[in-house]
């Protein structure tokens, strides 16, 4: 889901899903008075994240303020949340650094020689949908749908139980990611998105108060860079902001919005801090 890429851009929200349901582009616009652009996919990786943020400078070179890079447990674990994610990029395929990537992990030839020459084959139906959703300008959340909580009771017996990984070959992408970036001479602010309290608690302690330290670290020895952490209690805890254990409804986007719009008012004058 890309929009607003025909514009002055001041903000860049990239992501997966969990920001698509989180982040109300249309809303952080109305109060912080900053042009904001989304390219977000569901289930992309690392790896396709470096590929967009190549592709969204192609076409903006001289930088912008701000890029909120949207982080999660599995970022830098290698695992796949999604098969055969560059599929999402067929529409983009005009641009070299999208056509190179799609020609790389196309498993045959014909695969990508048919999207590359019939431009007709680069839309389906889920990409129509974001590009009416782009042209009207919409950007919200509709979901109202809240978790049931009496269906969640088997993973209080799973607490603890994932280990989160962090591959080094991950980690190199996430960094060249956050140079080519700063490269542009534009500010990052990493955002771990807020995960249902009784999901979090899935993932071994120590192993996410590592990747938090990973990531901290990072943001405090790269000028431009900051992090937050969104697992607060006021969200994570209430079942009425989500539409499942990851991804947020009408509300929950209501309240994450407002606070990345407060530290967006807050940071983009002097250095960045805290919300």
């Amino acid at each position: 889901m890309s929009a607003n890429f025909n514009h002055e851009i001041q903000v860049l929200i990239n992501g997966s899903s969990m920001s698509g349901s989180g982040f109300n582009r249309k809303e952080i616009e109305n109060i912080t008075g900053k042009n904001v652009a989304s390219y977000i996919y569901e289930g992309v990786s690392v790896h396709d994240r470096y590929e967009m943020i190549s592709h969204f400078f192609n076409m903006y070179p001289d930088g912008i303020e701000t890029v909120i890079y949207e982080i999660n447990p599995v970022l830098l674990s290698g695992m796949k949340t999604s098969e055969n994610t560059y599929t999402h990029f067929y529409p983009f395929m005009d641009d070299k650094t999208i056509s190179d990537y799609i020609k790389r992990n196309s498993p045959h030839a014909r695969d990508y020689l048919i999207h590359k020459y019939l431009r007709t084959t680069r839309f389906e139906s889920r990409s129509f949908v974001d590009v009416i959703s782009g042209y009207l300008n919409f950007s919200g959340n509709i979901k109202t749908n809240t978790l049931d909580t009496t269906l969640l009771r088997s993973l209080v017996s799973e607490r603890g139980q994932v280990y989160i990984e962090i591959k080094d070959a991950d980690r190199k992408v996430f960094e060249e990611t956050m140079y080519k970036i700063r490269e542009h001479k534009s500010n990052v602010i990493l955002v771990m998105m807020p995960i249902y309290y009784l999901k979090l608690q899935t993932y071994n302690s120590e192993s996410y108060n590592d990747l938090c330290r990973y990531f901290n670290d990072f943001s405090l020895g790269a000028e431009g860079v900051s992090f937050i952490d969104l697992n607060q209690d006021s969200l994570i805890f209430n079942p009425r902001y989500f539409s499942d254990l990851l991804h947020f409804n009408v509300y929950g986007q209501q309240q994450i919005t407002q606070l990345i719009s407060k530290y967006l008012m807050c940071n983009f004058k002097g250095s960045l801090g805290s919300i």
